[in-house]
Parts: C-alpha cells; sequence; structure tokens
C-alpha cells in the first residue's frame, strides 16, 4: 500500500509540473467572440510575427510554442542596430539563462556611448523595458521589437523621444521559458516571484543590471489569461491591462505621477488605436466577481523596481490560453500601453525628471522619525468592470465587487530607523540586499550600543509551498537592548534611494520579508537578528 501511495503521489507531482514543457491548457475564443470583440486591427506592425515572410512552428497554433524563435530575435536585433548605428547598439548581457542561453538587448540613446549601463550624470531621462519575464506570454516580447521596428522605420520619430531620454529594451527576460513555452524558469521557479527572496541566480543577475541603470522610469511586459469565465459567461475584455508600482514605501509624490499623469495617458493611448484598457486585477473569487487590483508586495517585480524610487508600470495584454489567436491585437496592445508611457515621459520630461530627482533627494535625507509601513490592506467597494459576453460577443460592464489599491491603506507603520544592523554570521543578508542595489557597509571594529530587537509574539506557517518556501506569518513586540555585534558585521543606512527595499526585506511582519521566506527561521520567542539603530 506504501508502496502504491508513493507512485500516486509521483504521478500527481509530474502532473502538476515537470522539467521543461510545462504548457497550460489552451482555450480559444469562440469565432463570434474573436470577429465581435477582438477583430484585427488594421496596422503595421515592424516585429518577426508580422512581417511578409514570417513562418511559424507547429506549436504556435496549438500553445506549444512562442512567436519568434531565440535566433530570430536575436538576428532581429542585430539587422535594426546595424541599420541605425548612431543611436542604436546590439548588446549582450555578460551572464547566461539557467540552460546556457544569452540575454540579447538594445541600448537606444543619441549619444551611444553610454550604451554599457547608461549615464548616470546625464540630465535625461533612463528608461527600462523588459518583456516575457513568463515565458508563455509572447506578446510581451513581440511589443518591444514592434516599438524598435517602428522606430527604425521612422528614425525622425525616433529621435522625437532620444531627445529627452535613453533606454534599454531587454525583449526577453526568461529566455528559458520562453524556449519551453512555459511561465517559469528553467528550474520551475516564477521569475517574477523572486524579487525579494532571490533564489536564482538569473534574478540576482538581472537584478544587479537593473540597479546599475538606475531607472527612472521602467515597465515591465506580460500577458493575462484570456479564458477565465466570471458569472458565468463573461471574460475580461480589457486589451491591456496596467498598474503602476503600489508599495506604500515608495514616494508619494512618484505615485502620484504614476497613477494621475501616466496612467490616464496610457489609457488614453489604449483608446487611441481602438482599444479597450482596464486596471490591473486578479479574482479571488468570480461568481460572483470579487476582483483585486495589483497589491503592494514587493516579491512581485513591479514593487520591486518602483521601490528604487522610479514610475514603474505592469502591462499585460489578453493571451495566456489562447495560442496564437486575436496575437496581431495583443501586439498592438502592448504596443499602444507603451507608447502612453514613452510619450509622455518625452512631452513632460522636465517634469518626471525634476519630480523623481526631488523625491530620490527626500529619500536619501532619510529624516529621523519619519514613519515606514510595513503592512497595509484593501477595501472593497462596487464598480463595473469591462467584460465580453461569450454567448454573443458583445462588450459589457459588469458589476463587480473591487479592492482597489490607489492606494491601499497602511496598517502597520513604524518609524524609520538611522539603519539595521546585520551581525557577521548572517552575511547572506548582506548579500541580498546589494543585489537590490543597497549600500551595506561593513562595520570594521566591534559595534556595542542600544538598539531596538524584535521578539517574535506568534508565528503561523503555511500548510504548503509557495516558490520553494513554507511561509511564515509572524508578529511581534519591540525590545530595547544593548548589543555587542563582531568586527565584520553590517549596517544598512537608510538614508539611501533603495531604502525601500530595506524595509520590506527587514520588516518581519511584512508579507515579503526574509521572515516570511525563511529565509531568517524564526519561531515563537526567538529574537530576531536583525536590529533596527534609531
Amino acid at each position: 500500500m506504501r508502496t502504491f501511495s508513493l507512485v500516486l503521489f509521483a504521478a500527481s507531482a509530474i502532473a502538476q509540473s515537470q522539467y521543461g514543457e510545462n504548457h497550460v491548457p489552451v482555450d480559444l475564443d469562440s469565432q463570434l467572440v474573436e470577429q465581435t470583440a477582438f477583430p484585427a486591427p488594421n496596422v503595421t506592425l515592424y516585429s518577426p510575427a508580422f512581417l511578409a515572410n514570417a513562418s511559424f512552428e507547429p506549436g504556435w497554433a496549438a500553445g506549444t510554442e512562442g512567436a519568434t524563435s531565440q535566433d530570430e530575435l536575436e538576428a532581429f536585433l542585430r539587422g535594426l542596430a546595424a541599420r541605425n548605428p548612431s543611436w542604436m547598439s546590439y548588446k549582450v548581457a555578460d551572464f547566461l539563462s539557467e540552460e546556457g542561453k544569452k540575454f540579447p538587448y538594445v541600448y537606444l540613446s543619441s549619444t551611444p556611448s553610454n550604451a554599457s549601463a547608461g549615464n548616470l550624470t546625464s540630465s535625461k531621462l533612463r528608461v527600462w523595458i523588459q518583456g516575457s519575464v513568463h515565458g508563455n506570454e509572447p506578446a510581451g516580447d513581440q511589443a518591444t521589437l514592434a516599438l524598435l521596428g517602428a522606430m527604425s522605420a521612422d528614425p525622425s520619430w525616433a529621435a522625437t523621444f532620444l531627445s529627452k531620454m535613453d533606454m534599454l529594451i531587454l525583449p526577453r527576460y526568461n529566455p528559458d521559458g520562453n524556449a519551453y513555452f512555459q511561465r517559469t524558469l528553467a528550474s520551475n521557479f516564477d521569475p517574477n516571484r523572486d524579487h525579494t527572496k532571490l533564489a536564482r541566480q538569473q534574478t540576482r543577475n538581472i537584478k544587479t543590471w537593473f540597479s546599475a541603470f538606475s531607472p527612472h522610469v521602467a515597465i515591465d511586459m506580460h500577458e493575462y489569461g484570456a479564458a477565465t469565465r466570471y458569472s458565468t459567461n463573461y471574460s475580461n475584455a480589457a486589451d491591456g491591462m496596467y498598474s503602476a508600482a503600489k508599495n506604500l514605501n515608495i514616494h508619494p509624490a512618484i505615485r502620484q505621477l504614476s497613477e494621475n499623469v501616466f496612467a490616464p495617458a496610457i489609457n488614453a493611448s489604449l483608446h487611441s488605436h481602438g482599444l479597450r484598457g482596464e486596471p490591473y486585477m486578479t479574482a479571488s473569487r468570480t461568481n460572483p466577481p470579487r476582483l483585486e487590483e495589483a497589491g503592494t508586495d514587493a516579491k512581485i517585480g513591479r514593487n520591486a523596481m518602483g521601490l528604487t524610487q522610479c514610475v514603474t508600470f505592469l502591462f499585460e495584454s489578453r493571451g495566456i490560453k489562447i495560442a496564437s489567436q486575436e496575437f496581431a491585437r495583443r501586439t498592438l496592445a502592448g504596443v499602444s500601453m507603451i507608447l502612453g508611457v514613452l510619450e509622455t515621459a518625452r512631452d513632460e520630461a522636465e517634469t518626471v525628471y525634476t519630480t523623481i530627482s526631488g523625491a530620490i533627494a527626500e529619500v536619501k535625507e532619510g529624516r529621523k522619525g519619519a514613519e515606514i509601513v510595513v503592512t497595509d490592506f484593501t477595501s472593497y467597494a462596487n464598480r463595473t468592470y469591462t467584460m465580453v459576453d461569450r454567448r454573443t460577443g458583445a462588450i459589457v460592464q459588469l458589476p463587480v465587487e473591487f479592492a482597489s489599491t490607489t492606494p491601499a491603506t497602511a496598517n502597520l507603520t513604524r518609524a524609520r530607523p538611522s539603519g539595521y544592523l546585520i551581525p557577521r554570521a548572517w552575511s547572506d543578508l548582506a548579500t541580498h540586499l546589494r543585489v537590490s542595489g543597497l549600500e551595506v557597509q561593513i562595520i570594521s571594529e566591534v559595534f556595542e550600543g542600544e538598539v531596538e530587537v524584535y521578539n517574535i509574539t506568534s508565528s503561523t506557517l503555511a500548510r504548503t509551498y509557495y516558490e520553494g518556501a513554507i511561509l511564515n506569518t509572524v508578529t511581534t513586540s519591540t525590545l530595547v537592548q544593548e548589543v555587542t555585534l563582531p568586527a565584520g558585521s553590517f549596517f544598512v543606512p537608510s538614508a539611501q534611494k533603495n531604502a525601500g527595499l530595506a524595509f520590506v526585506a527587514l520588516e518581519p511582519e511584512n508579507i515579503d520579508s526574509y521572515v516570511s521566506f525563511g529565509i531568517v527561521p524564526m519561531e515563537v520567542g526567538d529574537l530576531y537578528p536583525v536590529f533596527r539603530k534609531m
């Protein structure tokens, strides 16, 4: 009986995931829905999937392969750069994917000599655009390629952007996932849930690169599931969903700039191309619909990037589970949302630059006693959401409950410390923080002094694994104690641009803290070995 049980368990595990080729089942739109609600746009798209000589593997229509291979992507980028050497540089990152694939990217600048990482002393904006973090979301990278193709086709138009900004465009963040046409990395970790725990070397490499580039604006291209049913007969009809970074430790001026200036422009750009836009959401319940706007958690790319104090947007085209269906429309949606950001950044460049620079300066000042946000919550309200009736193809406004995070509401705040002390024995925490772009100082002498220490007062372990970890939800009380730490211990000052990433990682109650992910295991009665210096 035991052997039989083990066999059943193994079969169940294999059914959930395997090494490579983890495809999702296809659930196509009906011809009626496609023709009525999602007709092909009358536009020219300058990316590989829409070239006159484009060809596709059989798996493209079956939902088991993407539209553009790695070789095709690299050749396309090289060709664009060769035609536009005065403003486009083709580059390859100095690291490889988990399976040894390259990360080709392009750097766009009217002064391409700065192509290595961006000129941090320039008064121009720095823009980072990444696509295909999830390997089965092909409109993400295709939209970045279509943008580049359009710029190559009209260099004068491209120059209007490059007079105000430099851009680094990484079309394919997850080349292994693309090769397998699966959401995850080759190791089956979700690259968009790894921004705090940094479990995978690929995540750490890209995070270090992003931190060095230090953008003012960041864009993350995705696709969402088209087949989910709401109230039995409806599906999401948004061609594009979008969300700014929501974490409350992002400076308020940057969050306001994102929500009040950029977000309306993104929606307007979608509408100008005959498309529909909505705020990004997920559903905790589908019948009746209960929807949640994008959260504040820093393990996810949009908030991790936003916590470097830059304007950050997640973009989602409507594409998962519909294979090659409506691909031109999906790609156009991605391009439209990107243009909503780029055109706004170009037209409001001085305002964007001064707002972000001023916010960063205030974060760096690190006023003693200022509050940091550890946890937050949302409340539900009634609204409507744009849906398609799958029986008729009609676009309707469906009543839903909607939990808005614009903004979320803080429910646990603390005085901002001057910094955090980390014992030498926990040097791996210092390494994690440095990867996130934080300054971590080495204390050359023995430290003796008064600090705040967290006592763990409750601990609740999750019942299942989440991304390789059993999550630990804790509460604490604060003690004031004298501690002695050996030379070689670490100090993380809070007076720095990326301090928000330290707050979410080092405050134990945060949903994405090192305690939450078990990187620092804690039980009731333990004293947390990271200390607050006030």
